[in-house]
């Protein structure tokens, strides 16, 4: 089932941010990108130790659940992305494109892309801010465009291959990487923001027009004082 407000009217925002994993696409991309690079290159024994990462209860997903719960971080985000280390950034990025190409289209959460193609008229300027990785992202805006984005991104070394860990990680720095984009927009900011995250409230309080994805009833109560526009995805 899925709802949407009334569409968002013509010149009311001149900023548009989109979140990706959850808003536009039934996915949580970064594992599922791992998972599908992991398929096309043949290592099996990787894909097992991330299927051990990312099935609950397992021993190695507990262990790591309870470190984040006693020190912080996102440990098994950590070690997936270690699955990656060696891999050269021109194959991640032609797999991110196959990726945005073969992959995500079944996964459209249909209302949020409309709004998205409703913009495509206007001279508003969309932003995706995602904490999803750069091979994902950078595909996405190039597929959407013209788009622009910010999103994690990988530490390559010397040669151009990735080292398995972030050189830059956007979960809870979204806000920042907005002021750096809008620093020299001469124009004031009429802000606009499509999300699911929780993470996302100050960016959503910030807006002027709030579209959340919801994909629980449960979810609306987090985000009713707000009074967003409410995109009903429950699948």
């Amino acid at each position: 089932m899925s709802t949407l407000a009334a569409p968002l009217p013509p010149g009311e925002a001149n900023v548009f941010v989109f979140d990706v994993c959850d808003t536009l696409f039934y996915s949580n991309t970064t594992f599922d990108f791992l998972q599908f690079v992991l398929q096309q290159q043949g290592a099996a024994g990787k894909q097992t130790i991330l299927k051990a990462l990312t099935t609950r209860w397992s021993p190695l997903f507990v262990g790591l659940a309870v470190w984040q719960k006693a020190v912080g971080g996102d440990p098994i985000k950590a070690v997936a992305l270690r699955l990656l280390a060696g891999t050269p950034k021109a194959e991640l990025y032609a797999l991110g494109r196959r990726f945005v190409a073969e992959f995500l289209p079944t996964r459209r959460i249909a209302r949020s892309h409309e709004l998205l193609a409703g913009l495509a008229a206007t001279s508003t300027r969309v932003l995706l801010l995602s904490a999803s990785l750069d091979p994902i992202i950078a595909a996405l805006a190039e597929a959407l465009g013209p788009v622009e984005f910010v999103s994690s991104q990988l530490e390559y070394d010397a040669q151009d291959r990735a080292t398995g860990r972030l050189q830059r990680e956007l979960t809870g720095q979204k806000q920042h990487a907005l002021q750096e984009l809008l620093a020299h927009q001469t124009e004031p900011v009429r802000l606009a923001v499509a999300t699911d995250n929780f993470t996302d409230l100050e960016l959503v309080t910030q807006a002027q027009v709030r579209y959340v994805v919801v994909h629980s009833a449960a979810a609306k109560q987090f985000w009713q004082k707000l009074n967003p526009q409410f995109i009903e995805a429950y699948h």
